[in-house]
């Protein structure tokens, strides 16, 4: 029981203090459902930048709770002062019910197992371990995890971000580590999902906020890959294999963290809100602080940011504040991650141009030379190695038609992209297109450059895990697209 307490501890702080970052009612309008949403991830997304702060001058997690809970008093007596109603919800009673449910059953699954994948015990719960044990990850469990090569192997990946750790560490500090309980507060990426897209579509037509939030949360893969395709034995055998999203990883949390960011940006383009663009920031550093390609999708925002000014409709003050929030709120990562030593996976020495030519012109695939592969493998003929490219390529095109998984996303993408020449006038449309297609495109890239056998990555979920990230900013998109179109046939 005192494990379940401290989880939900953990969720109350994150909600005042992110109730208490969000303008008031009648500056940026939204309902109960999206409130309880953008607070909780936003009051998230603070305590993970507040615990790297920390962290990087030298403190201890002890400091960051205290602060925490210290910030989240105040912003709860705050609030109590602040009277103001909900907006109306966009939803009718049933999708709403429909939406609680689905989310109620997402967190039901998420705790329905103690954590128990490879990547959930050794990437992430090994370091929320080392964070609630030791308070601070700069000792000798993550820095001296050196091997001969001078690369961090013992731990696989010591320099993965600590988002998902502290979210760990802090939901056990003062119950003490549970592998079950740890997970109730990563258990609401899902849920929140449907609400972050209503609310950063809240000043769009009705219509197109009710099918982009349905739509996102009837989306499989943000549940199970390939859904049914084991009738229910999947979602029955929660985190037991790679085709569960739920649980103790953090796509989802990139994920979540990206949509939320995208939607307090789109609202702060609307609104001209100060407030809002530094939210989005905070909300951006966040997602660079669940995983390392967090860091890589705010260098696409960023750059989206840039070549969207170059048409009417230029919102540059919003922009400015968006992007010095979420430079400033990353710094304390980055000076973490300088003292944590690198992997051998490290992308940004591998995504250099002579090695994207290489593969990119025609490169064969690297063999695998794991002991567990080359147990039962033949020998190679290396004439019949495939190249890398092609690889890449069929997977990708594999997912954009696996409807078990994505469902129509992909299909709605493509539609709403096309659409953009047609409202090019839009600054939040053409950013999002290129947030979309960016992000798309740096994926492609990293999987064609990296040091990895291709087949081995593909058996473990990849690229789907990586193409989830973009989920929210494609239903945002879409959106806009269903927006678009009523204006059209409305005049």
């Amino acid at each position: 029981m005192l494990h379940l307490l401290n989880a939900l501890l953990f969720i109350a702080v994150s909600v005042c203090i992110g109730r208490a970052m969000l303008p008031a009612q009648n500056v940026v309008a939204r309902s109960r459902g999206e409130e309880f949403a953008v607070a909780y991830t936003l009051g998230l997304a603070a305590i993970v930048v507040l615990c790297n702060l920390v962290f990087v001058v030298g403190l201890q997690l002890s400091v960051a709770v205290g602060l925490s809970l210290a910030l989240g008093s105040y912003a709860l007596y705050c609030q109590s002062k602040r009277k103001s109603a909900f907006a109306a919800s966009p939803f009718s009673t049933a999708i709403t019910c429909l939406l609680l449910a689905v989310g109620l059953l997402s967190l039901i699954a998420t705790v329905a197992y103690p954590i128990n994948e490879f990547d959930a015990i050794y990437h992430w719960a090994y370091r929320g371990k080392v964070l609630l044990f030791n308070g601070t990850p700069l000792n000798e469990a993550l820095t001296g995890i050196v091997s001969n090569d001078n690369f961090g192997r013992v731990v696989t990946h010591p320099n993965y971000p600590l988002g998902v750790p502290i979210i760990e560490a802090y939901s056990s500090y003062f119950s003490g580590w549970s592998e079950r309980w740890v997970q109730l507060p990563l258990g609401l990426w899902a849920a929140c999902m449907p609400w972050l897209v209503a609310f950063g579509l809240r000043n769009l037509s009705q219509s197109a906020i009710r099918l982009a939030a349905v739509a996102t949360a009837a989306t499989p893969i943000l549940y199970v890959t390939n859904f049914t395709e084991n009738g229910f034995a999947d979602l029955l055998n929660a985190g037991t294999s790679s085709s569960m999203m739920l649980g103790g990883g953090s796509d989802l949390a990139v994920m979540c963290m990206l949509t939320l960011s995208a939607a307090l940006f789109l609202r702060a383009t609307h609104s001209n809100c100060k407030r809002l663009a530094i939210a989005a920031g905070v909300a951006l550093a966040a997602t660079a602080a669940m995983k390392n390609e967090g860091l890589a999708l705010l260098g696409v925002c960023m750059i989206a940011c840039v070549v969207a000014l170059f048409l009417e409709n230029r919102p540059t003050r919003t922009i400015g504040f968006f992007a010095a929030s979420a430079i400033i709120c990353v710094s304390p990562w980055l000076g973490i991650r300088a003292q944590i030593p690198a992997i051998d996976e490290n992308y940004s020495e591998q995504l250099t141009l002579e090695n994207v030519i290489h593969f990119a012109g025609g490169g064969n695939e690297l063999i695998e030379k794991s002991p567990l592969a080359m147990s039962w493998r033949q020998e190679t003929d290396e004439a019949d190695i495939p190249t890398r490219r092609s690889l890449v390529s069929a997977a990708f095109v594999d997912e954009f038609f696996d409807m078990r998984s994505w469902g129509l996303l992909w299909v709605l993408a493509a539609i709403s992209i096309g659409l953009v020449f047609m409202n090019l006038e839009s600054f939040n449309y053409r950013w999002l297109t290129l947030v979309v297609c960016g992000g798309v495109l740096l994926y492609f890239l990293i999987l064609l450059v990296t040091p990895w056998n291709f087949p081995s990555l593909r058996d473990k979920g990849i690229p789907e895990r990586l193409l989830v990230h973009l989920v929210g900013p494609i239903m945002l998109l879409v959106g806009h697209a269903l927006s678009s179109i009523d204006r059209k046939l409305m005049r």
